[in-house]
């Protein structure tokens, strides 16, 4: 007998009548909530689900790209609770390629599946490429390899940028001054022309000594511009221990860390310590002996910058207290 009708239909009654003839549950991409609102996910969230496991695997090699996306690359379309993925990837060698990809579509489809609530019916993987490129063994050799490319010799700045930001300045002058004509010429703004206040109606040049003296002032300036773009950048760091290391310190720290050592040593009050990049000064305040707590200082200071590169020339002042 069949069941009287409601007025109301139900979410269980809102699906689709091959999902339940299938036996399978279909999950929904819309979240039924009464008036709470609806869930909706975008393709591009699909896409990163399985770029990101597909990183995750240890069969799989990520590279770059110089435009748009680097390896692993996926593509996704989202037909209401149903989607479709596709994964372009490359693989390590000697990973086999058949049970390598039939292991990223089980995972990239539990993934999409657990995470999103949405069906997936067809996973596609294509290996793009076979990566060669030797790995390293452990873990710890590849965050040391991946610190060594990170730890760049700190520098500083260029010496031609005061020259860029002049440059700057009075192009964007004179692009005011452009404007400025342009509208006094058309007449949207009142007033007279400062160009032609400034320099007249006519120029006219006629050859005097001083061109010469000039031509040749301009040569010098282009010439010292030049080198200074291609001067070489001056090193604002210390390395720590050797010139590989991967930690820098400043100057300043030099400093620091001298003064640290002094102020360990018997009798000194106080120590007012200055670092430049070859040399580093120290005062020492003290109560006792000079000729000793100077010796001791320099001890203690040399042993402390012995890892440094280079290593700073020491000079110590005491005086008593």
């Amino acid at each position: 007998m069949d069941s009287p009708a409601s007025d109301a239909l139900t979410p269980d009654e809102l699906a689709p009548v091959d999902g339940s003839a299938s036996g399978v549950s279909e999950p929904s991409a819309i979240a039924f909530g009464g008036d709470r609102g609806r869930l909706e996910i975008a393709q591009r969230a699909v896409e990163r689900i399985v770029e990101i496991t597909a990183r995750r695997h240890p069969a799989v090699a990520r590279q770059s790209a110089v435009l748009g996306r680097g390896l692993p690359k996926a593509r996704v379309v989202v037909a209401g609770r149903r989607v479709r993925l596709q994964l372009e990837t490359a693989i390590t060698w000697p990973n086999p390629l058949a049970d390598t990809a039939a292991d990223l579509r089980e995972a990239i489809t539990t993934a999409v599946e657990e995470l999103t609530g949405l069906g997936v019916d067809r996973a596609d993987v294509i290996i793009a490429a076979v990566d060669a490129t030797p790995t390293k063994e452990s873990t710890g050799d590849v965050a040391a390899s991946t610190a060594a490319q990170a730890a760049k010799q700190p520098v500083a700045g260029a010496a031609a940028v005061w020259v860029g930001m002049v440059g700057a300045i009075v192009l964007i002058l004179a692009g005011c001054v452009a404007i400025r004509e342009m509208a006094v010429a058309s007449g949207l703004v009142a007033g007279t022309s400062w160009l032609t206040d400034g320099f007249g109606r006519t120029v006219e040049l006629d050859p005097a000594g001083w061109l010469v003296s000039a031509g040749i002032g301009a040569a010098v300036v282009g010439l010292l511009l030049l080198l200074l773009t291609f001067k070489r950048r001056r090193r604002t760091h210390h390395a720590v221990n050797g010139a590989d290391g991967l930690v820098w310190v400043r100057s300043a720290d030099v400093a620091r860390l001298a003064s640290d050592s002094a102020r360990q040593v018997d009798s000194v009050t106080s120590v007012a310590g200055r670092s430049k990049r070859k040399r580093v000064s120290l005062t020492v305040t003290t109560f006792g002996e000079p000729s000793r707590v100077s010796a001791d200082v320099q001890a203690v200071v040399d042993e402390r910058l012995q890892t440094i590169s280079p290593v700073p020339r020491t000079r110590i002042a005491v005086r008593e207290e």
